[in-house]
Order: C-alpha cells, then sequence, then structure tokens
C-alpha cells in the first residue's frame, strides 16, 4: 500500500526556504533567529545520535525508515553530521546506549569484545541503510519535492497544473514569467496542466525536453531510458540541446521512448489506461528488459534489491504487476525465465536463477 499526500502550492511558496521547511517540519527544529550556530550544530548532533539509536532498536521499521530519510535530507548540514556521527562511532567501537540499557547483574565483562563487534557491525549497518533509504542522494537534495519508498505525492502549482510523483521520485521547479520549467530527476511524475499559450509548460527529464502548452501526460526517467506518455492533448518532444529538426510530435495515445545511450526516439500506440496506473497500483510494460521493471518495482519496495545475473535481467516482458504486493510482483516477473526471489533478511532481496 503506498502513502499519499497532497500539497497546495502558491506562486509564492516556491522558494527553497518554504518548500524544505513544509516537507520537514514535523522532523526537524527550524531556526527561529534565536538559536546560535554552536546551538545548531550541538542540536544536530543530538538528533543524529539519537537517529543512530533508533536504527539500532528498530531497523525494520518502515515509517521509521520515512522519517529518517525526510531528516537526513533536510539539509547538507543534517546529512554531514550523521555521516560524521557514524565515522565517529565506528571510529571508537561503540554506538551510543540504547534506551533500554540493561542491568548491570546482567552485565558479562568477558562479552566485551562480543558487544563491541556487534557495536561495529551495527553502526557499518546503519550506514548501509542510509545508502539504500535515501538513493540519489544528491539529487534528492537538489530538488523541491521528493517522496520516498511505497509514497505518491499530489501537487497542485500555483498556475492550477497538478503533478502527481510516484515512489522513488524527485522534481525540481522553475516558474517564470514566459516559461513554466520543471525538472524530473529521479523516477516518475503523472502532469495535468493548465493551459497557458504565453507561458509553455517544459519538462525536462534525463535529457529529453518535453513541452506543452495544456495536456495530460505522464514521464519516466530510469537508467536506461525516458518513456513519455500522452493521455489528453498535445506535447513536442526532443533531445535536450538538439536542433527543432529532431522535434517529435505526440497525440493522445501514443508513448515514445528516448534511448540515452543511442540518442534515439521512437513512438508506438499505447493502451489508455496503462497510462499513469501505478496510481491505482498497477505497472503495465510492454516489451521492457526484467532489470528497468525490477528498477521500477524497486521504488515500491522496502528491501534493497538485487539482481546480479545479466542474462536474466536482459530478458524482455509484457504483464501487469501488483505494485502494492512488491514481492508477488517480483515472483511473477522472474519466474517464467526460472528465477527465484530470495529473501536474504527483511531489507535485502535478491534474484538469481540458482
Amino acid at each position: 500500500m503506498t502513502n499519499e499526500r497532497s500539497v497546495h502550492l502558491k506562486k509564492a511558496d516556491l522558494s527553497p526556504v518554504y518548500l524544505q521547511s513544509e516537507r520537514d517540519a514535523d522532523y526537524a527544529q527550524l531556526d527561529d533567529g534565536t538559536m546560535t550556530p554552536d546551538d545548531n550544530a550541538a542540536e544536530l548532533s543530538k538528533e543524529a545520535t539519537d537517529w543512530l539509536i533508533r536504527i539500532r532498536e528498530a531497523p525494520d521499521d518502515p515509517e521509521m525508515r520515512l522519517h529518517f530519510e525526510r531528516w537526513v535530507t533536510t539539509s547538507r548540514d543534517h546529512r554531514r553530521e550523521w555521516e560524521k556521527t557514524c565515522r565517529l562511532w565506528l571510529s571508537v567501537g561503540a554506538l551510543p546506549a540504547a534506551r533500554d540499557k540493561p542491568s548491570a547483574h546482567n552485565f558479562k565483562p568477558g562479552r566485551r569484545g562480543g558487544r563491541a563487534s556487534l557495536a561495529i557491525a551495527a553502526c557499518a549497518m546503519a550506514i548501509c541503510l542510509l545508502v539504500a533509504w535515501v538513493p540519489g542522494l544528491l539529487i534528492v537534495l537538489q530538488s523541491d519535492y521528493h517522496t520516498g519508498t511505497a509514497e505518491t505525492r499530489s501537487l497542485e502549482l500555483e498556475d492550477g497544473s497538478t503533478v502527481t510523483l510516484a515512489p522513488g521520485s524527485a522534481i525540481a521547479m522553475d516558474f517564470g514569467q514566459s516559461r513554466r520549467s520543471l525538472r524530473l530527476l529521479q523516477g516518475e511524475a503523472y502532469f495535468d496542466v493548465a493551459h497557458d499559450p504565453a507561458r509553455p509548460f517544459v519538462v525536462d527529464a534525463g535529457g529529453l525536453e518535453i513541452e506543452v502548452l495544456g495536456t495530460a501526460f505522464d514521464v519516466m526517467v530510469d537508467s536506461e531510458s525516458t518513456r513519455v506518455s500522452l493521455e489528453r492533448g498535445l506535447v513536442t518532444a526532443s533531445p535536450s540541446g538538439k536542433e527543432a529538426s529532431a522535434e517529435r510530435r505526440l497525440t493522445p495515445g501514443k508513448a515514445l521512448v528516448f534511448d540515452r545511450d543511442a540518442q534515439d526516439m521512437t513512438t508506438s500506440d499505447i493502451d489508455a489506461a496503462s497510462i499513469g496506473a501505478w496510481r491505482q497500483g498497477r505497472l503495465h510494460v510492454v516489451n521492457a528488459t526484467i532489470s528497468s521493471v525490477v528498477e521500477r518495482i524497486q521504488r515500491y519496495h522496502p528491501a534493497w534489491i538485487s539482481l546480479p545475473d545479466p542474462v536474466l535481467g536482459s530478458q524482455r516482458v509484457t504483464g501487469i504487476y501488483d505494485l502494492t504486493a512488491p514481492d508477488e510482483a517480483l515472483g511473477a516477473l522472474v519466474d517464467p525465465y526460472g528465477g527465484k526471489v530470495r529473501r536474504i533478511s527483511s531489507f535485502a532481496r535478491v534474484i538469481s536463477r540458482f
């Protein structure tokens, strides 16, 4: 099941300060002008240590993961303090004490070495969890809005347009007097754009520039390509920086795939019901590689998914997968090719044919 949030934006709300505070007011103490830099640093250090304890106590708690992701991406200072705290506790070979301390009569001096080793392992795991939970951390820090694992978010922009972000997605906005620009930094988004001939709406997504006046369409960026699916209206698309002669025009019921390596665009017909179907928890794919589908399912799965077999990953599939049950979706995806999904732990899956 996905988490969904709605946000309404006014023109004055598009400043980075507003976007950051709106996103994280529940998870970070904002400076009201009364705190000194030293006070802020001390507070961040305390918060980072507290998060380390929380991760140690409940590494499999999905709600805690989401809250941690919001905290660590509040600012560069938060991220740096987190990294510094992890390095500190790794260097001394111990973690801060958990909230429920063992009683003195249960403490066995002969086990200190084992406890230290476990502490180091726990802190190393915390650093790994940071990498697993916050993929593309620098991208997230560049964004105005982003979503976490299995989280969707609906934004109403100042011009009346709406943007729905899929899980694991990030956008940056730059609205001006003559142009409404938006970058899809990662993931997928569904756009319903308000008509305004004086201000074209332009989306830059993975090296592809998409321009519209008023329309509804879906854009998805993965490691290989950018895909645009048009539900209503008209859009033009061209590789960023290319001349107008490279431009393609899409009509409703058409999809365009831009291969970044080949710098090639191909168009095809698409079932209208599949456009933005992820909003209803369905993933429609047509002639897609297993590795690209795994990449999309990863955004809905709380565990890290590894697919080390390039032959299996290169197989092509067509089908509909249930995003509300990502483990079952992975199994249905790879089973016809002899693949198995192995649960290594609550936060790791490995897909292989052996």
